[in-house]
């Protein structure tokens, strides 16, 4: 996984807003590519996954870790707003 440093910036004040650490990637059920996941923040379970990706701890689902570290989160802002977005990964349907 990559975290750009705008996506980092973004994560890192509302991680500080909201008194979270950590950023975690949870498994919402397959879909025809593979798991589909979430992103929350929102301390890691029993059995989730645990690294640091640009200095942002990210806990992941062991059944979307794959799928997670093929992904770039980043930060936009254009005429419509301002948020992260994901790339990466699969789009095969």
């Amino acid at each position: 996984m990559i975290i750009t440093e705008e996506a980092k910036s973004f994560i890192t004040k509302v991680m500080e807003e909201n008194e979270v650490h950590t950023l975690r990637f949870a498994f919402e059920g397959a879909g025809c590519c593979g798991p589909n996941y979430s992103l929350t923040l929102a301390k890691g379970e029993e059995n989730d996954i645990t690294e640091i990706v640009n200095g942002i701890e990210v806990a992941m689902d062991p059944k979307v870790v794959e799928v997670v570290r093929t992904l770039t989160l980043d930060y936009e802002e254009d005429e419509h707003g301002a948020g992260l977005f994901i790339s990466g990964g699969s789009s095969c349907c």
